[in-house]
């Protein structure tokens, strides 16, 4: 179909109102989050304030009331833009002069202002600036809209992977903005507010599920995930069962969370490796035990002080396995975190020496600790960077 596309322009008056009123809305099932920093929001308004022209906006009438001829519109391109400008007048934040661009003359009268701090006049501008609006055909249909919102951004660079994925609805999609959601994640503070933004929540989500349905496997590209997106766009039969049996993948990983291992397990590629763990003791029916948490207690206090040129000799044979173990484990840790071959290590030692271990590796791991303090009297927690998924899938 020969689709038609209008240009007009609308004021961020009527902008403004329509989005108020719920009139001008932004379909969460193929837009993504907010994503603009406060720097970004500052320097549109300064924009606007010196009357220089922005992008133009890609809207949508979705709906049409019959009755009344209300019209529900899609901001289908452009919602970073609208929300930045709803957020300003609404008081979210002022035009901080670090951010600012333009020459301290021209943003004298404005800089550092909220809205409501704003001279009249300069009040007046703003309302009456006037936006670029193309008109989108209304025959379009939904897939159509999301097709194009793709198109849009296919060369945008900041929109990351997730996102173009989030562009396209699926099951499996669904399955992960689900997950996402679970109140798991805040309570223990797995994601960064920057994480939410870009929605790696839901991409660190995705890769749980995958976890849970094939195992461990190799994910320094993109290319399985997408595969899954891909597979399960239409139909998802699992996904009750899948999501079940994360949730209590998730209760057992809550037992081993204290004030010595919460910053340890925390980081993403730690809780996917407890995430490992926890599902292998769910198909072997493995039930935690006070050992089990102490084990790995110890273990995660040892970690913490672990530093690679460390030189340490045990007269006792496990101590010194375990000392080794370790330092494969933070080995593992430190590079490749997406590599199977390193997932597959943390796994081995942890379930190895934390969960099949004995009493007897809780007693060694205190002494590794305890010769740790003693020959390195300046060893402190050291705060790994938490490298997991940073590169390939964006974290």
């Amino acid at each position: 179909m020969q689709f038609k596309f209008q240009r007009n322009t609308l004021t961020i008056k009527e902008i403004y109102d329509d989005f108020k009123a719920e009139k001008l809305i932004i379909d969460n099932s193929y837009q993504r989050r907010k994503v603009w920093a406060t720097r970004d929001n500052v320097r549109l308004i300064e924009t606007i304030l010196l009357n220089w022209i922005i992008p133009e906006i890609f809207l949508w009438p979705a709906d049409i009331n019959p009755d009344n001829g209300e019209t529900v519109t899609h901001i289908v391109d452009g919602q970073q833009r609208i929300n930045a400008i709803i957020d300003f007048i609404s008081g979210e934040y002022r035009l901080n002069e670090r951010y600012l661009l333009s020459s301290k003359d021209d943003r004298g009268i404005f800089e550092n202002k909220s809205f409501s701090e704003l001279p009249s006049e300069l009040k007046k501008n703003i309302w009456m600036y006037s936006l670029s609006i193309v008109n989108i055909d209304r025959n379009c249909t939904l897939e159509d809209v999301k097709h194009m919102f793709y198109r849009l951004n296919l060369t945008d660079y900041s929109l990351n992977e997730q996102e173009k994925r989030n562009s396209f609805e699926t099951e499996f999609g669904k399955a992960s903005k689900e997950l996402s959601y679970d109140e798991f994640w805040e309570k223990y503070k797995v994601f960064s507010t920057s994480d939410l933004r870009r929605m790696k929540d839901i991409e660190y989500c995705s890769n749980i599920i995958i976890l849970a349905r094939e195992g461990i496997i190799d994910q320094t590209t993109n290319r399985k995930l997408n595969e899954t997106y891909q597979d399960l766009k239409s139909e998802y039969l699992d996904k009750e069962k899948n999501l079940k049996l994360i949730a209590s993948a998730m209760e057992i990983i809550e037992n081993f969370i204290n004030e010595h291992t919460i910053s340890f397990i925390r980081k993403k590629s730690q809780m996917y490796t407890m995430f490992t763990i926890s599902l292998r003791m769910i198909d072997e029916k493995i039930t935690v035990t006070e050992s089990m948490i102490s084990s790995f207690t110890n273990f995660v206090k040892v970690y913490n002080l672990f530093k690679n040129d460390m030189d340490l000799n045990f007269d006792d044979d496990l101590c010194s396995i375990l000392f080794e173990a370790i330092k494969k484990y933070k080995l593992a840790s430190s590079e490749g975190v997406n590599k199977v071959g390193n997932r597959v290590i943390r796994f081995e030692v942890l379930y190895k020496y934390c969960i099949l271990g004995n009493e007897k590796n809780i007693e060694a791991l205190s002494l590794i600790e305890k010769e740790i303090t003693e020959k390195y009297s300046n060893a402190s927690i050291e705060d790994d960077i938490d490298e997991d998924f940073e590169e390939t899938f964006l974290f």
